[in-house]
């Protein structure tokens, strides 16, 4: 049997894993325009993947266009790769009446509006799907007015977009401070993307959803669990290294040694580029986290005491949504074996590099506003989700005799669903924001 793990690459159907409440929302959501905001190799290209085949059917309403922008440095190469981008899924837009070679002598804005109003007299409407989305930031230095005229389409309703990137893309907002309208995020929904839930990292573990799934020892599952934190690439990364075939069609995982769990020189410049990310609070947090192994709130605001506990409450908050730190029994320490091994080895160095050029002020607001939509959709969830329980009950109760199988199940899933939201919402509450 061949290594099932996938490393390195985009996934989508059934070699993609979890995600569902993330894609669900990203299907759902009211707002025109969402960032995917992810560190590197956490899964952003895929979610996008998966999306355009989840609305690639012809029932969908939504119209998908993946638009890498990676490479591009000048408005001409945005036109470019979005014509690229239309020609290279020629069928599915020329069955909706899209003029293909018609779009090769527009410009960005123009391709797009073409887009919408021709789908718009099918019913349906453009899903714009934008990867390597920090690559706006060197077009906008040349030419800032392109940015404008792109938030404008963004937020005009006309489509919906999702576009993904690290937290680097705030500098966007810095380059568009001198407008008259507000910044290019400004009213941008904000969606950070995490490890996998616990069950979908044992279905990715055990390869469930492939032909042939591994059989593989409960404990060494959990293991694997806890040195990665369910990162997605951690988890495929780690059980790429531990992959044993035992015949043409079966495969197990051997248990974990002290070597495996050493990050290679690939794995340490995603690493390097995750820490390039952080902002100068971000960086003294982490570092001091790393000094102490595992550390208490109180510890680490005593040990902060140059930034308000508020202050470093919000950055603790990011920092644990984007996997950099993991809270255990009640206490922080860093997001998984791989990154402490990393920040160990490197911290000699890492101490000195204390100039970030993302800012500190324009993260931080970010992650005010994050946290509240977290929230918010988090309890509209829940809400419709008990709506749903509760109309089963009644159901439950008209039978006399005994209750179908099938009912009996969906009530017990709505309830462990219930249960695991309560769960992130009380989770969100603990690092609600201390008063100064």
């Amino acid at each position: 049997m061949r290594n099932p793990y996938i490393v390195g690459r985009w996934l989508f159907g059934k070699d993609h894993y979890g995600r569902q409440r993330v894609l669900d929302y990203l299907l759902n959501v009211q707002e025109p325009a969402t960032w995917v905001v992810g560190t590197r190799r956490m899964g952003k290209t895929s979610l996008l993947r998966q999306l355009e085949w989840m609305t690639s059917q012809t029932e969908s309403p939504l119209v998908p266009l993946f638009w890498d922008l990676q490479g591009c440095e000048t408005p001409a190469d945005l036109d470019y790769e979005l014509f690229i981008s239309v020609e290279d899924q020629q069928r599915r837009f020329e069955a909706l009446g899209v003029n293909i070679a018609s779009l090769e002598t527009m410009d960005t804005i123009r391709i797009l509006r073409t887009l919408q109003r021709t789908l718009r007299e099918s019913n349906k409407q453009l899903f714009l799907l934008i990867d390597e989305t920090e690559a706006l930031i060197n077009v906008a230095a040349r030419d800032s007015s392109v940015l404008a005229r792109l938030r404008k389409l963004f937020q005009s309703g006309n489509q919906r977009t999702v576009m993904v990137a690290t937290k680097s893309l705030m500098r966007l907002n810095d380059l568009s401070l001198g407008w008259n309208t507000s910044p290019f995020l400004f009213g941008v929904n904000l969606v950070n993307l995490w490890s996998l839930d616990a069950d979908a990292s044992r279905a990715l573990v055990l390869q469930q959803q492939s032909d042939f799934p591994l059989n593989v020892d409960s404990d060494l599952v959990e293991d694997v669990l806890i040195h990665t934190h369910r990162h997605p690439y951690l988890i495929q990364y780690l059980c790429a290294r531990l992959f044993e075939s035992t015949s043409d069609t079966t495969g197990t995982l051997r248990p974990i040694r002290d070597m495996d769990l050493q990050p290679d020189q690939l794995l340490s410049g995603f690493f390097q580029i995750d820490f390039d990310h952080l902002t100068a609070v971000e960086r003294q947090i982490l570092l001091t986290v790393a000094r102490h192994s595992v550390i208490s709130d109180e510890k680490l605001y005593a040990e902060l005491a140059n930034e308000s506990p508020a202050r470093v409450s919000t950055f603790v908050y990011g920092m644990n949504k984007l996997g950099h730190l993991r809270s255990v029994y009640g206490q922080w320490t860093l997001g998984n074996e791989f990154l402490r091994r990393w920040v160990l080895e490197n911290y000699d160095q890492l101490i000195h590099a204390v100039q970030s050029q993302i800012s500190d002020q324009g993260v931080e607001s970010l992650l005010v506003a994050g946290r509240k939509m977290e929230q918010g959709y988090l309890q509209q969830e829940l809400r419709v989700l008990q709506t749903r329980l509760d109309g089963l009950l009644e159901q439950r109760n008209g039978y006399a005799g005994e209750v179908p199988l099938l009912l009996s199940t969906e009530i017990h899933n709505l309830r462990r669903e219930i249960s695991l939201l309560g769960e992130q919402l009380r989770d969100l509450d603990k690092l609600a924001l201390p008063l100064t």
